[in-house]
Parts: structure tokens; sequence; C-alpha cells
């Protein structure tokens, strides 16, 4: 619990004075402009539209302002007693902002014993909002909580509310959803940094922007080769870092050199559903559902687990895609319910849809089971069996709006199945960027004679049909691009050897991921 002492919350502010960045508003508004200043009142001093804002303990006189702003925003803080207010300033538990003194926002919080700071009310008067008080109010709790030792900052919000897409944006981590007297809560997070380390070495284990799952091949003997090979060669990157693999369509072997991986490397292990083996014949959906459960069941070593799905075929009638993204919505809800409690952590629900509607309708549903993670696999198809994931106009809008989903819910993103690095590019293009992908174009390619460069289109290097793919033509792509890896300085072995394409490709698309 806070001793109370103004020293304190002056040595948490000056922190956030040193540290904080102006806050850009619309065009229309102008800058929050923060600066070191006197702690004249020990407090917190910042000018917006030329007048000065004061964050700082709230007094006695200050209760009837405060009690007032809460009541005007009982529909999402509801009924707050006045005695506990009192109670709180008392304690030194609410901080105030104010301009020219008159109160504009407050917030309330505690250090329990546990180590954890909780925000219990955060409030800021709707003539300023969106100007940056609720972030500082919120980042002067965190340095001071930082200060006292504390873990870091828990907070709980009635899932429906656009107050958790605030709490996203300044850094907060969506741990899961309770239930509440009326409405279910989500739970957020904001971790301390370790004080060994600096770093937020608590925060559960989870990818940063455009980590890459390798998807390796089903053959265990190829899946040792490719990694020795790579170890061989020299470079210092590590791209089995984090792998996906299909459990009910792999074979033993190849669940055994994952788990190796996991063993050895640390790779993070990400199970796939195998929805599109239901989509090319092979099982039908309720097969699936009932091996997935007793696999996942049986298997708690993964650190991500992607739920049934049931997958639309571009052939597919609209009527056919809504009854397929009705099944994979419920049928998710079915199988969180079946797993351990703990589960829904570690899910990762599949997003499917031809239409912006259905797209919202699959978000809404999985932030609502309390999902942390997210994936897109909705992408139109060609080739043989379907087996290439095309990336349309449709497909772009569709991600855009999965994006803005899922940032506004705190949600991850992964994008299943990126063909070749040409594919990132064009997201990277179309401004979407997704917190991880997974790719076994890289390895596919390579198999079939095929070569990437940095920038450029994909190769068939194993039959001369252009200037391109003479000996000369890829010296030229290399130069280009800028691209050198072990496997291609011999252009006849890298024509000759699939392997040599394979981790060529692999090289390439590490190359790309960096430059983006």
């Amino acid at each position: 619990m806070l001793n109370g002492r103004a020293d304190d919350l002056d040595s948490a502010l000056r922190i956030l004075l040193h540290t904080a960045t102006s806050l850009s508003t619309s065009k229309k508004q102008k800058r929050w402009v923060k600066r070191p200043t006197e702690s004249a009142g020990r407090c917190c001093l910042a000018q917006c539209w030329g007048l000065l804002m004061r964050v700082r303990w709230a007094q006695e006189k200050e209760i009837d302002a405060v009690k007032q702003l809460a009541d005007r925003n009982r529909g999402a803080l509801g009924f707050v007693v006045r005695g506990s207010l009192e109670e709180r300033i008392r304690r030194s538990e609410l901080l105030v902002a104010e301009i020219e003194s008159a109160v504009i926002g407050f917030v309330t919080f505690h250090n329990r014993r546990d180590g954890w700071t909780t925000i219990h009310e955060l409030c800021i008067s709707k003539g300023h909002r969106r100007r940056g008080v609720g972030r500082i109010l919120v980042n002067a709790v965190y340095q001071h909580a930082v200060c006292s030792g504390q873990r870091g900052l828990r907070l709980k919000c009635p899932i429906d509310l656009p107050a958790n897409g605030f709490y996203a944006r300044v850094g907060f981590t969506r741990v899961g959803v309770e239930g509440g007297k009326r409405r279910a809560l989500a739970v957020w997070q904001k971790w301390a940094p370790d004080p060994r380390s600096g770093t937020t070495s608590s925060r559960p284990l989870g990818p940063d922007s455009y980590s890459f799952f390798i998807t390796l091949t089903n053959h265990p003997k190829a899946v040792r080769d490719v990694v020795r090979l790579w170890d061989e060669s020299g470079d210092k990157r590590d791209p089995f870092g984090r792998t996906v693999v299909t459990p009910l369509f792999s074979s033993p072997g190849t669940i055994a050199e994952v788990f190796r991986l996991k063993e050895d490397r640390n790779t993070v292990v990400m199970f796939d559903s195998g929805g599109y083996q239901v989509q090319m014949g092979k099982a039908s959906y309720e097969e699936l559902f009932d091996r997935l459960l007793r696999f996942y069941r049986e298997n708690s070593w993964a650190h991500w687990y992607v739920l049934p799905d049931h997958v639309p075929s571009s052939s597919d009638s609209d009527r056919e895609v809504e009854f397929k993204v009705r099944e994979t919505i419920d049928f998710a809800r079915l199988f969180i319910r079946m797993m351990p409690d703990d589960f829904v952590t570690k899910a990762v629900g599949v997003v499917h849809g031809r239409t912006d509607e259905q797209v919202r309708r699959c978000v809404e549903a999985y932030a609502d089971m309390g999902l942390l993670y997210i994936g897109f696999g909705s992408f139109g198809t060609s080739g043989p069996n379907g087996n290439i994931n095309l990336i349309s106009q449709r497909t772009l809008k569709l991600l855009r709006l999965v994006q803005t989903l899922a940032e506004e819910r705190g949600l991850r993103v992964h994008i299943f199945g990126i063909g070749s690095p040409s594919h990132l590019i064009r997201l990277a293009k179309a401004n979407i960027i997704p917190t991880s992908f997974d790719s076994a174009g890289w390895w596919k390619a390579g198999a079939f004679g095929n070569v990437f460069f940095p920038g450029g289109r994909q190769l068939h290097v194993t039959a001369v049909r252009s200037f391109e793919t003479t000996l000369p033509g890829l010296q030229c792509q290399k130069r280009r691009s800028g691209h050198k890896c072990p496997f291609c300085d011999d252009l006849k072995l890298l024509r000759r050897r699939r392997m040599n394409r394979i981790l060529h490709n692999l090289a390439v698309m590490l190359d790309t991921i960096e430059q983006l």
C-alpha cells in the first residue's frame, strides 16, 4: 500500500517528464508539450491549447468535483461511492488532472500486497478526451508503481467499452476475460521492467511484429538436414526460433523433431488445426474437431494452439461461406469449454469470411471468448488443389479490417500461409503489419526449382526459360538486390541442388523481414 509521501509521486512524475514525448492529437488540435518544471505542489505540469495542466494528489476540498465527474460517467464507471473517494484521498490513491483549478480527470489505484498496482477508475471529462490526459494519468500511476517496486499495473474493463482500445494503445496487454456482475470484463496488465535486466521478462511469451513462424516439411530427415546445413553455413540468424506444425497430418517423426527443436533451441511452437486438410477433403470437420481435442489435451508442451476452423474455398457459394463461418465460431467456443481453463490464453482463433460483417463477427466472438491471438486465413486460392494463397484487393481490405478490429481489442494478429517475400512487401505497402506470419513457400518453391531474390519475382532456375534464369541473369539479380548467402555463392549448385535452393529462399525471406 502507498505510504502517502509526496516525494514518492514527485520522483515518479519526474521520471515521466523526462521519458515522455510530445503526444500528437488530430490536425485541428494543438500538441501537448510536456517539459520539466519546478515541482510546485508536487505536481506534473503539461501544456495544452496554451493552458497549464497539473497532475497531482487530490485534496479533500476537491471531493465534490471528483464525485460530480464520476457521476457524469456512471455508464462507464458504475456508481462510485463518495466515501470510497474520500478514503482514497486520505490514503494517497487518487490523482487528479486540472486546468485553471478545474478538475478535468482523475484516476484511482491501489498497490496490492501481491505486487500489482490496480487501477480502479480512470475518468476524463468529455470536453478534454483524446488529448492525452488519460495517457498522462496512466503513465503517472505506472511510474509510481515502478518506483514502488511493483510488478506492474492491472485493471478490468467491461469488454464492450471503447476504452479497451485505449488500454491497448498505452501499452497494456489483455490477459483474459472474467465474468462480471452485469457483463464480461477484459483483464489488462502492463508489466514493470525487471529490476535486474531492465526488460519486462514477466510478460507472457508472445511474438513481435513480423515474427516468422517457419513451416517445415513432413520428412524428419529433411528437417534435420535443413537445420544442420543452416547452422553450418555460418549465418548467425536463427530462423528456427518459431515454428508452426500441423500435428494431425504430420508423421510422429516430424512431431519428435519439432519437440527436439523446442527442447534444444527454445523454439516457440504453434500447433495448426489442419483446417486446410478438411478443405482438401482429407477429413471431415467433425473428425478434425474430435481428433484435435484429443491431441491438444495429450500434448500441452506447445505455446500456441490454433482452434479448429472450417475453411471456405473460392468456389463456395455465399451461403456455404456463411455456414462455415458460423461453424468456425460455434465450434471454437465449444472447443474452449472442453479444454482446461488456462487453454484460452494459448488459443488462436481463425478469422474467416467473405464480407466485412463476417470478419467483424469472428473477431468480436474471439474477443468475447477471451482470446489473445487471432489468425487470418481467408485467402483466395489458385494452383493445383488450390494450394497457393492469393492476395487480392478483397483480401487486403479484409486484412485491414482485421488489423483495425484487433488493435481496438488488444489482440495479436497472425497471417497464415504467406507464399513468398513479395507477399510480405505487398502487405507492407498496404500498411498491414501482422504480429506474426507463417510460410512454407520458401520450402515449396525451392523443392520445385524456384528461387526468390529480394524485391523481385520468383524464378524457375532448373531450366533456362529467359535471360533472368541464365547464370549471367542470376548474377544480375544478385547485384540488383544486394543479396548474399552461402547457398547462392555457386549459382550452378543453386540450380542443381534442391537443398541449396530451399535454404537460399529461407535466407531471402529473412532478408525481407529485416528490411521491413
